[in-house]
């Protein structure tokens, strides 16, 4: 029923540490902050590589439609499809400061309104 004043001190601190330095309140872990930590902690686990895994492709893209949207960044080289598995593609860079680049730049790009790339490195 009552609390002690040192467990109103700790609340107090606690509520002090969750509010920063300029007095707004911290954002929830819920945000869209959160689903961009959730990436790069999946990207911590396939190291940085010149070439790009790109998935979710429509089954109608193309490699020549990729190379126009790669191609723009550069150290570009090549796009590889796999014709048995449609819906994802390999861009390969010159090295995977390049690559990273590029990733960022088109990660979540929609080549249709249902299909937003999902690109990671690809596997070594």
């Amino acid at each position: 029923m009552f609390s002690s004043s040192a467990e109103r001190k700790k609340r107090a601190e606690e509520a002090q540490q969750s509010v920063p330095a300029n007095g707004k309140p911290a954002e929830s872990n819920g945000g869209p902050t959160s689903f961009r930590q959730g990436n790069q902690s999946a990207q911590e686990t396939i190291p940085p590589n010149n070439i790009l895994f790109i998935q979710n492709l429509p089954h109608e893209a193309t490699s020549m439609m990729l190379q126009v949207l790669f191609q723009q960044y550069p150290g570009f080289r090549e796009v590889r499809m796999i014709e048995a598995k449609p819906g994802i593609a390999f861009v390969e860079f010159e090295d995977d400061v390049q690559s990273s680049m590029a990733m960022q730049a088109l990660q979540g790009f929609k080549i249709t309104p249902q299909n937003p790339m999902a690109i990671t490195y690809a596997k070594k």
